[in-house]
């Protein structure tokens, strides 16, 4: 039997031990929370992690940008998704923004992957019963989980978004009952809130320069700045702050532990990089949104992914507008019209851009969900090629890409290169249909018609990128074919029919 001298001071040695253990594991960062998975919005929340044993779980990383104003930043340290605009493999940040004045707003909470480890952190900042309004800068299906978990903790919210973004809303919300649950009258009484018996969702639908007043100076002024890639997309500016909320503009696909862009000379490979994928093929409404945006006095700008624009404000500013410049003055123009069901056509098309853009020819994606035929009708007269992409819907193209079909043989010359592709989930006979329109009006096919089923692979997005350049190997052929030509039109028309080719397709099914 040990001695009482050595029992006590095996105790203590024991007590010691354990206590630096538990300080030890309460040396956190920024109060994060991480989990084992890196996806950043991922569409299978069920995914499995990263087999690489080195790399970071992902994370919740919350910072103060100003007073009464914090990011909760949930970080993937790992590129998973396929997508090109993730491929320089240097992770991302979703950006989520409390504005906590006599009124709270939270913006762009993040997709379902990010959903509990979101929430956690939120509770610790904001009482959901006092969460006043939820923002939404456009409307993305895959943020559906968070906001319907946040909707049933935060009853008395008010979800705002474009009028668009409104309409996307309700078709998933159709989809996707959301049960709220009603509100208890004590409780509404004892938070100064209005109380009512059939409380529902409440959705605003915010008009162009709009203004709410969350009080304390905080005025949060919206800006539409559409776009064929996010037709929905709203900018919002704080008085009180100068910070400008810009979504999808001047953000960059970049994890580290910097909150802000002290380092930003770093930055101007991904944030090119970024342009090329995101914005490149939309410089009239970046030009558009830009313009908008350029009367209001920002602090910082505050984006969707990436670091917080603090010490290059001016820099990047001058960098997009110069990026849209080379854009234009390039010899070569394809416009890129398509409709996306489900996001998968759309998923193609930025890949067909990619392609074609780094063979030095300018894309402008046309959306014709959400342009007017004038604007199609312009595109298509400039331009010297044109790519169309459309799914399949009950067996048919969609009405907006039947219109823009009609005035593609109305309008353009069959001396321009044609292309076609689409996705579909059970036949997809709306490639077949718009291919033979254009192969009997005989215009020249600059790759094999692209047909994918259900959603795309990386492997079917790295095919669509070549194809792009594909297209643009087959547009300078038909470009030098008719330019010596003496004979004009008769020598360019020969070179086209030559071209024609059979219209073959390579067909992939991409459901993995």
């Amino acid at each position: 039997m040990h001695p009482p001298s050595f029992t006590y001071g095996l105790f203590v040695s024991l007590a010691l031990v354990a206590l630096l253990a538990i300080l030890l594991r309460g040396v956190q960062p920024s109060r994060s929370v991480s989990s084992a998975s890196n996806d950043p919005e991922s569409d299978d929340p069920n995914q499995p992690p990263e087999s690489d044993p080195t790399s970071k779980p992902r994370d919740i990383q919350v910072a103060e940008i100003w007073e009464n104003t914090q990011v909760l930043r949930s970080r993937t340290w790992d590129r998973l998704k396929f997508e090109i605009e993730y491929a320089r493999q240097r992770g991302t940040t979703v950006n989520t923004y409390l504005i906590q004045a006599r009124e709270t707003a939270l913006i762009d909470p993040p997709g379902e992957s990010f959903t509990d480890l979101f929430l956690h952190e939120l509770q610790q900042l904001q009482y959901f019963q006092r969460l006043n309004y939820v923002i939404l800068t456009h409307v993305n299906p895959d943020r559906f989980a968070t906001l319907r978990r946040l909707l049933e903790l935060a009853p008395y919210v008010t979800v705002i978004c474009s009028k668009s973004g409104a309409n996307t809303l309700r078709s998933i919300f159709a989809n996707q009952p959301l049960t709220i649950p009603s509100p208890r009258e004590d409780e509404a009484q004892d938070l100064g809130l209005e109380y009512g018996n059939n409380q529902t969702l409440k959705v605003h639908t915010v008009r162009d320069e709009e203004v709410l007043d969350l009080g304390n100076g905080h005025e949060l002024q919206f800006r539409f700045v559409p776009t064929p890639r996010h037709p929905d997309a709203l900018c919002i500016y704080d008085s009180a702050t100068g910070i400008l909320y810009t979504d999808k503009l001047f953000g960059a696909h970049v994890c580290d532990d910097a909150v802000f862009d002290e380092h930003w000379k770093a930055l101007d490979a991904d944030r090119q990089y970024y342009f090329d994928c995101l914005h490149a093929a939309q410089v009239p409404q970046v030009e558009a949104a830009i313009a908008k945006l350029e009367p209001f006095t920002a602090r910082m700008i505050a984006p969707r992914h990436g670091p917080i624009v603090r010490h290059s404000l001016s820099c990047l500013m001058l960098d997009y507008r110069r990026w849209c410049e080379q854009q234009q003055t390039k010899d070569l123009n394809v416009a890129l019209l398509y409709t996306s069901a489900y996001g998968n056509t759309a998923t193609l098309a930025q890949a067909i851009a990619k392609g074609i853009q780094a063979s030095d020819v300018a894309v402008q994606t046309i959306n014709c969900e959400f342009t007017d035929p004038e604007t199609i009708t312009q595109s298509v007269r400039d331009c010297d090629g044109f790519v169309i992409g459309t799914p399949t819907l009950a067996g048919h193209a969609p009405t907006q890409i039947q219109t823009a079909l009609g005035i593609i043989l109305s309008t353009a010359t069959q001396t321009k290169v044609a292309g076609v592709f689409g996705s579909y989930g059970w036949s997809g006979e709306a490639v077949d249909l718009v291919e033979s329109k254009l192969q009997d009006a005989g215009y020249p096919f600059g790759f094999e018609s692209i047909r994918v089923k259900f959603k795309p692979t990386q492997e079917t997005l790295s095919q669509c990128e070549a194809a792009g350049a594909e297209f643009v190997r087959t547009l300078n052929k038909v470009r030098k074919a008719r330019a010596p030509s003496s004979g004009g039109r008769g020598g360019a028309k020969r070179s086209h029919r030559t071209s024609r080719g059979t219209g073959n397709q390579f067909s992939v099914r991409a459901d993995g």
